[in-house]
């Protein structure tokens, strides 16, 4: 198998494959591959390998065009990829050869290889994991959900270790970046390096004492002042190497206290807050997230650590079909220093499903938020007293993740508890 500079001699294999309407959901941007858009994208390919040098590939063998394989230049230094492989030789492990190819052909030339694929290809997603790439973030593209996957050319010499926290799967759950020893790196470096793992957020610790830290967190596009799933993922690490017990880490938003057993951890928040949210920012959020209308309960800015605004939905299938708008949402909060918003829906009293929009850290939606997780503890408890209960969040990213809630403490702050492994 070899991978040929794409010609116009490729266009005729283009144009047959387009008539598959797998091509269509699970390549590109899912428009409908119309023999004017074909036109357009081998024009593009042409085009892209005058100027980077670079591009879209026909995958030959044994001297047969048996598919498509194409690099797409990015941020940050990065490498975009992806392939499509004739449906007669799928199960032969051609797509895993091909995407180790183009990982090896990019990081030749770029710091980061990135690949997205649709949610409903699981076996896509496979191929990228054999060939070394992580998950790390879903988005909705036009109507789709996507999941990406990244590789970092020497990233594993920065020391950053990757955990997916609130789950025991490392499939599941929401991956956080976490660098055990930051003593030496600027803010900037530190931007660089979230940018870099493109996880919602990567976690930099400084030691103060043997079970003392000084912790920040970096989206990849900036500082937040906490982050739950990052809190847990950097406590079971550190209890991995200096064992199980008490932790306390100094972070932007106040001190955390943190238990640790098993490679589970319970953090502690700051005291928790909520108050009814404003009726302009609540009427612009509902337009931004597309929703007409929501569930009973009141809509508040919560707080845990960071700002949440909670707003409860009607019922399962809202929740479901979140999609919405990511530039009008990102500056709304923006403008209302939100970390994420936080929308639920209550099965039961001991069992919440949610999903927490992300825009202002660069992603669409955290597969875990444990900051949310105790703001949205001290809501309920503002509103009908103590109680314990559990969130179920990721499911609809196919990033299930499981939050265990204490919201019994006389002193407003509410503990959550989850587990976290690493991503091998």
């Amino acid at each position: 198998m070899e991978l040929v500079r794409w010609e116009n001699e490729h266009f005729g294999y283009m144009l047959r494959w387009a008539s598959d309407p797998r091509m269509t959901a699970y390549v590109g941007n899912g428009m409908p591959w119309t023999p004017d858009y074909v036109t357009e994208r081998h024009e593009q390919a042409l085009r892209h390998w005058e100027v980077h040098g670079f591009g879209l590939h026909a995958v030959v063998e044994d001297g047969v065009v048996i598919g498509l394989a194409q690099m797409l230049d990015g941020d940050l230094g990065e490498i975009e990829i992806g392939y499509w492989i004739d449906p007669a030789r799928w199960g032969r492990g051609v797509a895993s050869r091909v995407a180790v190819e183009l990982r090896d052909r990019a990081l030749a030339i770029a710091d980061r290889v990135v690949a997205g694929t649709d949610a409903r290809n699981a076996a896509s997603g496979r191929v990228l994991e054999k060939a070394g790439l992580k998950y790390f973030t879903s988005r909705n593209t036009g109507g789709r959900l996507q999941h990406c996957y990244a590789l970092d050319r020497g990233m594993s010499d920065k020391g950053v270790l990757r955990y997916s926290a609130f789950t025991t799967d490392p499939a599941g759950g929401n991956p956080a970046g976490v660098v055990l020893d930051a003593s030496d790196l600027s803010d900037d470096e530190m931007l660089g390096i979230a940018a870099k793992v493109g996880y919602s957020e990567t976690a930099f610790v400084v030691p103060r004492t043997e079970r003392e830290f000084d912790v920040r967190y970096f989206s990849p596009k900036a500082e937040v002042p906490f982050c739950g799933h990052a809190t847990i993922a950097t406590s079971v690490a550190l209890a991995e190497r200096i064992g199980d017990g008490p932790l306390t880490f100094h972070t932007p938003a106040g001190e955390i206290t943190i238990e640790t057993s098993g490679g589970n951890a319970s953090l502690t928040s700051v005291p928790t807050s909520t108050s009814p949210a404003d009726p302009a920012l609540v009427a612009d959020a509902l337009e931004a997230l597309g929703y007409k209308e929501i569930g009973d309960g009141p809509v508040h800015v919560g707080f845990g650590g960071a700002r949440h605004l909670l707003i409860p939905l009607k019922d399962r299938e809202q929740l479901r079909e979140l999609d919405y708008d990511f530039d009008a949402l990102r500056d709304l909060m923006l403008a209302h220093d939100l970390t994420t918003v936080h929308l639920f829906w209550r099965e039961s009293a001991d069992l919440v499903h949610a999903r927490d929009p992300f825009p202002v850290g660069g992603v669409v939606e955290d597969a875990a938020t444990g900051a949310a997780a105790a703001a949205f503890g001290g809501y309920l408890r503002d509103l009908e007293g103590p109680q314990r209960f559990v969130i179920s969040q990721g499911e609809d990213m196919g990033r299930p993740s499981r939050l265990e809630v204490d919201a019994t403490r006389d002193d407003r702050r509410v503990t959550v508890t989850g587990a976290a492994v690493p991503i091998p």
